[in-house]
C-alpha cells in the first residue's frame, strides 16, 4: 500500500458543483437543502479518520429524509463519474492523483476507477466527498465492494491517513520444491500498535494480494533465469546471490513494502534458489 496527498478539494463545493445543472426544480432544491449536511458528513470523516475509526460513522438510507439513497448515488454517477457530467473534472483530479497511475491499495496495478472507503450505498452522504474517494484499480475496487466495516481492525488501510510505509511488513518465501513458486505473507511491526498491524493483515486478505503478488513474483523469475544461469555458471550461487543483492537493495530503497522488494529478499536468502533451484520455476503457457 502507498500513501498519497490528501485531495485539497472542499466537500462542500465539489458537491455543489455535481449538482450545478440539475434540470429538475424540485430535485434541485432538495438537493440545495442538504449541502449542509454534506459537509458536516465531510468534517465528522475527519474528526473519525484522524483516529482511525471510520467504523463509527453510522451508514443510513438518504441524507436528512430529504434525499434518498438511490437520488445520491446519481450524484456521484450521473454527475461526478459521465464524460460531461459537471463534476467530471473533480473526478479526473482525483483520479490523477496517484503517482505513476499505480493503484495505492495493490501498489501495483493501473488506476481505472475511484474507490469509495466508505460505500457510497451505505453512506450516501459521503457519494462525492473528497477524502472518501480513493484512486484504485479496478480489482481492488471490487475486491472491497460495498462491504462495511463493523470493526476497527475490519478496515483497510487508507492512503490519505495510513502511513505504513516506514517499516518492513510485507515478506515472502521460496518454496523449495518443484514447480518452485514464491509466497507473501505480513508480518507485525513492533512499533505499530495491534490494530493497525491487525488492519495491514485484514487489507492484504480482502483485496487478495498474496495471489497478485505470487503471480507477478513467478514470472519475474521466469523473466530473469537466462541472467541467473549465466551469473551461475560463472561464479555458482555466490554469483546469483551478489546479483540478488544488488537488486533487493535498489527496489527497497524504492518502497519497502513492494513485491518486489520481498521476492528479491526470499530469492538471495535462500541458498536452494541461488544453486540452480531459479531453474524450477515454469514459464506460463
Amino acid at each position: 500500500m502507498k500513501v498519497i496527498a490528501k485531495p485539497d478539494l472542499v466537500a462542500k463545493d465539489v458537491y455543489e458543483t455535481c449538482i450545478s445543472k440539475v434540470r429538475n426544480k424540485d430535485l434541485k432544491e432538495r438537493f440545495r437543502k442538504i449541502s449542509g449536511s454534506i459537509e458536516v458528513a465531510d468534517q465528522e470523516y475527519q474528526k473519525k479518520a484522524e483516529e482511525q475509526q471510520w467504523f463509527l460513522i453510522e451508514s443510513s438510507d438518504g441524507v436528512d429524509g430529504i434525499v434518498d439513497k438511490s437520488e445520491m448515488e446519481k450524484v456521484y454517477t450521473q454527475r461526478m463519474v459521465g464524460k460531461k457530467a459537471p463534476g467530471r473534472v473533480l473526478y479526473d483530479q482525483l483520479i490523477n492523483s496517484a503517482p505513476n497511475g499505480i493503484c495505492p491499495l495493490c501498489g501495483q496495478r493501473t488506476v481505472s476507477t475511484l474507490d469509495h472507503f466508505l460505500p457510497k450505498a451505505d453512506f450516501p452522504s459521503l457519494v462525492v466527498v473528497p477524502l472518501n474517494l480513493i484512486p484504485a484499480c479496478s480489482d481492488c475496487n471490487k475486491a472491497k465492494l460495498d462491504k462495511v466495516p463493523d470493526h476497527e481492525s475490519k478496515q483497510t488501510l487508507h492512503p490519505y491517513y495510513d502511513d505504513v510505509t516506514r517499516e518492513q511488513w510485507l515478506f515472502a518465501e521460496v518454496k523449495e520444491e518443484s514447480p518452485g513458486t514464491i509466497s507473501f505473507y505480513t508480518s507485525d511491526v513492533d512499533t505499530y500498535d495491534d490494530v493497525l498491524n491487525e488492519r495491514i493483515k485484514f487489507h492484504f486478505r480482502e483485496l487478495d494480494l498474496g495471489s497478485l503478488y505470487v503471480s507477478n513474483a513467478n514470472s519475474t523469475v521466469t523473466e530473469i533465469q537466462f541472467r541467473l544461469n549465466r551469473l551461475h555458471e560463472k561464479g555458482g550461487k555466490n554469483a546469483v546471490k551478489a546479483y540478488l543483492e544488488e537488486e533487493e537493495e535498489s527496489r527497497r530503497n524504492n518502497h519497502v513494502n513492494s513485491w518486489n522488494t520481498a521476492a528479491y529478499q526470499a530469492m538471495m536468502n535462500s541458498d536452494w534458489f541461488c544453486d540452480g533451484g531459479f531453474n524450477e520455476f515454469k514459464s506460463n503457457p
